[in-house]
């Protein structure tokens, strides 16, 4: 179970039921639609694994002059060895000869050059892109009995989306900078793996031509696989080499059999094995948007996709978005999600894995693919109400939960550190609920006017807030004695500062006990 070209090495869910597919024949599955999941492929490496797989096809499909993904098995075989100008070696898991390809892995110059490769991992998961800080999200070297192509998803994970991990392992060239991330970005109307294999096709192969027009210097028929070309660790190739289609591998390892299994060998290069650092990840990627105010790749922080970078995505304020993230010509008015994902690195740490779904139904999609008068609106009332969920929460809910905590004062004093983190832990679900709310919220708006609609939202943060209020209430620790002092004091902040900066729903609250306690 080592030649991806004919062995059956990927396990798979079909609609008939489980099934074993080598390379080639998973390719025709997706261009039928006949695939349901892939077994063994973790959360965290959907991504790399989609990508890897459309560049792929889609470098067998422009070099034989076609567009349709359905093709049989053979001739996905055939298509895959002239990629690797006809040698099989590029598509086999472990090849003892060093200086022949093997799978995502590079030939060395020289035998000789093989004896400074170490033993790196002895499973897959231990060459992964999945650093941990304490081995606590996901077990390390948990995989003793792996599956080939438990080996195969590590191998596309860690060459194609690692960043920069200390001296010698350098990132992907599709990233901005070496402690930058590489997300995907993409308008999706169908999550079964065929359906966005097509889709995403057809995209791609509608950008090759801008691609190959583009400032980067690609070449129609350059360079597509980058691992069957020999790399002493030193040297880097240029864009102007490679196809734009083109499968990166960013680090020096192989696979190699010792007692009938498999283990991985490394060795730190001196260089990344693609030269365009100063390009900052700007290099024809669409999945990746581009932020149009320093020209680089979009880098999500730890935070991950916060409503505002979202928001920002959804209009394109401040971002280029690529092809992905636009629904295909002729579809600009079917509902689809705005689908984002990322694995967010630290500094030889992770920083989480995050993914967003916003749902757009038809109208909205209409209005937002479409420049006019009710994109217009929807731009201006999401940047207004995203501001309006920031002062609510900082200027009404933690000030009442300063007042709560601090056991009704005469004058809060903000500089209370030790109940800082309470008022935080606090605030978080009311975050969590109104980001949660807010795409639906203002996809809704479209029917109302202006006034109306911004009436609704600030109604429906007040209840939110209040909610959250009442929460820390009943949960958060408060001095005993003073217990009845700090709930009345809290709520008369919490009222008199929404009255002070939300006039226009000050005609709404007068109290009433009865009503759950709410303003």
């Amino acid at each position: 179970m080592n030649k991806l070209l004919t062995d059956p090495v990927f396990r798979v869910e079909t609609p008939e039921g489980p099934a074993r597919l080598n390379l080639p024949a998973l390719l025709a599955a997706l261009g039928e639609d006949q695939v349901d999941s892939l077994l063994g492929l973790q959360h965290h490496q959907e991504d790399a694994f989609h990508i890897f797989l459309c560049y792929l096809a889609g470098a067998v499909l422009a070099r034989n002059g076609r567009t349709e993904p359905a093709q049989d098995e053979a001739f996905w075989r055939e298509g895959l060895l002239i990629l690797a100008d006809g040698n099989e070696n590029a598509w086999n898991l472990v090849v003892d000869d060093p200086t022949q390809p093997a799978f995502m892995q590079a030939r060395v110059p020289d035998k000789a050059d093989f004896a400074a490769f170490k033993l790196k991992a002895m499973t897959p998961d231990d060459i992964d892109v999945l650093p941990t800080a304490k081995n606590h999200d996901v077990k390390s070297s948990r995989a003793v009995i792996p599956n080939p192509d438990d080996w195969i998803y590590a191998l596309v994970s860690l060459q194609t989306m690692s960043g920069f991990f200390g001296q010698g392992n350098y990132g992907v060239v599709r990233m901005n900078g070496g402690f930058g991330s590489r997300p995907r970005i993409e308008w999706v109307q169908s999550y079964r793996w065929g359906a966005l294999f097509k889709a995403d096709l057809a995209r791609l192969l509608a950008e090759r031509v801008r691609l190959l027009e583009g400032p980067w210097g690609y070449k129609p028929d350059g360079l597509a696989l980058t691992w069957t070309r020999s790399w002493d660790l030193t040297s880097s190739l240029s864009l102007s080499s490679l196809d734009p289609f083109f499968i990166e591998i960013a680090r020096g390892i192989r696979l190699k059999k010792e007692k009938g299994a498999i283990r991985a060998l490394g060795k730190p290069s001196k260089s990344a094995r693609i030269a365009a650092k100063e390009l900052s990840g700007v290099v024809g990627d669409p999945w990746v948007p581009i932020n149009q105010k320093n020209q680089t790749a979009l880098t999500i922080s730890s935070r991950g996709f916060t409503p505002e970078i979202l928001r920002n995505l959804v209009f394109a304020d401040g971002f280029k978005l690529e092809a992905m993230q636009r629904p295909a010509i002729g579809h600009e008015r079917e509902s689809g999600t705005l689908f984002a994902s990322v694995l967010v690195r630290g500094q030889g740490t992770t920083d989480g894995f995050h993914q967003a779904l916003i749902r757009i139904p038809g109208r909205s999609a209409g209005a937002l693919f479409r420049p006019g008068p009710e994109r217009d609106q929807l731009a201006e009332r999401s940047k207004e109400w995203l501001g309006r969920a920031g002062e609510m929460q900082n200027r009404v809910l933690k000030t009442a939960l300063y007042s709560l905590l601090e056991a009704g004062p005469e004058k809060i004093n903000f500089d209370k550190r030790e109940v800082s983190a309470w008022v935080d832990q606090a605030v978080r679900h009311y975050a969590e609920t109104w980001a949660r709310d807010f795409f639906p919220w203002l996809w809704r708006s479209l029917d109302q006017d202006d006034e109306a609609a911004r009436q609704d939202w600030l109604e429906h943060l007040q209840d939110l807030a209040w909610n959250a209020l009442q929460d820390a209430i009943d949960r958060l620790p408060i001095r005993t004695g003073r217990s009845y002092r700090s709930r009345v004091r809290a709520e008369g902040t919490f009222y008199g500062c929404l009255c002070h900066h939300f006039p226009l729903l000050k005609k709404n609250n007068a109290h009433d006990d009865s009503d759950q306690r709410r303003p």
